[in-house]
């Protein structure tokens, strides 16, 4: 194996862990609270001036196969009243 493949295969292991462990974190919450600590992210990320809604919206784009039609519609709906 290349280091180059090995640094991929790195990199998409820790991905893999952290979007397990923000699953782990947020999976008992109810939407109220997930739109409230999304409130309070987006907030906070203003303040700092590290909003960045194309970031935010491709992100989206990269898991649409894995959500329900309505959810993602409810989703790109919120990110676009965040502009």
């Amino acid at each position: 194996m290349k280091i180059s493949e090995m640094n991929k295969q790195e990199k998409t292991t820790q991905k893999k862990k952290t979007v397990n462990e923000a699953y782990e974190e947020l999976k008992g919450l109810s939407s109220e609270e997930l739109m409230e600590r999304l409130s309070n992210e987006i907030k906070g990320q203003k303040l700092n001036g590290t909003f960045d809604y194309q970031t935010l919206r491709a992100s989206v784009e990269k898991i649409r196969e894995y959500l329900p039609s309505q959810t993602y519609e409810n989703m790109i709906r919120i990110i676009e009243s965040l502009k």
